[in-house]
């Protein structure tokens, strides 16, 4: 199947113009980092939060798209490796996808890295990022596997994010990975997955796991392009000094071993240790939302909000643009700004400078 696009240039323009940003960590725009070549692109697998697995399922049930894209970045991109890293812990699932599909991928030790970049390309390719730098400056570009994912959707379909794949555990009946609409209410997610949501003044919501999740607002709170999971736990039982569970400086990385049942053992979570789902397993919930609320600034603190170009009254069908970056030269590190897009079709019903709403009327 042939790409949309062939030149770096109009690549770039596009994965600005669909949309992307990282899908999950800061949420830096996609766009930005493949203004400048590099030879070596690392796509990040490893899930560093507890309870992460939507990643590995994607790689698992979409394979031969990841073919595709890969052979396309280096054409395009001029790439010499495309490595998958992973933690050791999950060899067993990867490694059927390297035999079958000639996949490089590089495990790393099943430490608390977070999947953090500089981290995550040594251990990957030996180079050492300087303090300062970025893997940029050591000739290395990172993206995990759900943004190169929405890679492929762009230069094969010409289709913008407006699609999320997450991770909802902790107090809930059973733990899913759920497929939603960019901007699904959390609220709503919520209730679908069968958490009794009349008590939701009771619960503490983190976007993210327990190491770097943000608590949020249960009921006005969205899911955004760089949401990889809700941690549901009842808020009597949040205390922020019991989930941050960085190492001392001084001290080595916890492994995974370590961390995950202390982590889960301090939030009362520990029957969700062996939490191992397929693709069967995802929630599609896509035709089932009917509200979203789609943020105007995803990206990052780096990034700027994007531009509405929608009013209230608007009909909009899914893949329509309802923002857009900000003008001007798409190199200038001070304009860092995306497009975003219609996730639902319906009636534009609140435009302000934060969010865009839209109902299905």
């Amino acid at each position: 199947m042939a790409t949309t696009v062939q030149t770096r240039e109009d690549a770039v323009k596009l994965f600005r113009e669909m949309g992307l940003i990282g899908a999950g960590g800061a949420g830096f725009p996609t766009y930005f980092k493949y203004l400048t070549p590099t030879k070596i692109l690392i796509v990040n697998a490893e899930e560093g939060e507890p309870g992460y697995e939507a990643d590995k399922i994607l790689l698992m049930s979409q394979a031969e798209a990841f073919v595709e894209v890969f052979a396309a970045l280096k054409k395009i991109f001029g790439f010499e490796q495309i490595i998958i890293g992973a933690k050791e812990k999950d060899k067993k699932l990867l490694e059927p996808l390297r035999e079958r599909y000639g996949f490089e991928i590089r495990y790393t030790p099943s430490i608390y890295g977070m999947g953090e970049e500089k981290w995550l390309t040594k251990a990957v390719t030996g180079l050492e990022v300087p303090p300062g730098k970025i893997p940029l400056h050591v000739g290395v570009t990172v993206n995990n596997v759900e943004t190169v994912y929405n890679m492929y959707r762009a230069l094969f379909q010409s289709k913008p994010v407006t699609e999320k794949y997450l991770n909802v555990y902790g107090e809930v009946a059973k733990q899913t990975v759920v497929l939603a609409p960019v901007g699904t209410y959390l609220i709503d997610i919520l209730a679908m997955i069968g958490v009794d949501t009349t008590r939701y003044n009771k619960l503490a919501v983190l976007d993210g796991g327990p190491l770097m999740g943000d608590r949020v607002n249960v009921g006005e709170h969205a899911v955004t392009k760089k949401t990889n999971g809700f941690l549901v736990i009842e808020a009597a039982k949040y205390v922020a000094d019991q989930v941050s569970l960085r190492p001392l400086p001084g001290q080595p990385a916890p492994t995974w071993d370590d961390t995950l049942p202390e982590a889960m053992k301090k939030l009362g979570l520990e029957r969700y240790l062996d939490w191992h789902p397929t693709p069967a397993d995802v929630l599609d919930i896509r035709d089932k939302v009917t509200r979203v609320k789609i943020f105007m600034h995803q990206d990052g603190p780096r990034g700027k909000p994007s531009i509405p170009i929608v009013k209230v009254g608007d009909r909009v069908k899914i893949g329509d643009p309802i923002a857009k970056p900000l003008d001007g030269p798409i190199n200038d590190f001070n304009l860092l700004s995306v497009a975003h897009h219609a996730s639902i079709d319906g009636v534009v019903t609140e435009v302000n400078e934060k969010f865009v709403r839209i109902e299905k009327k």
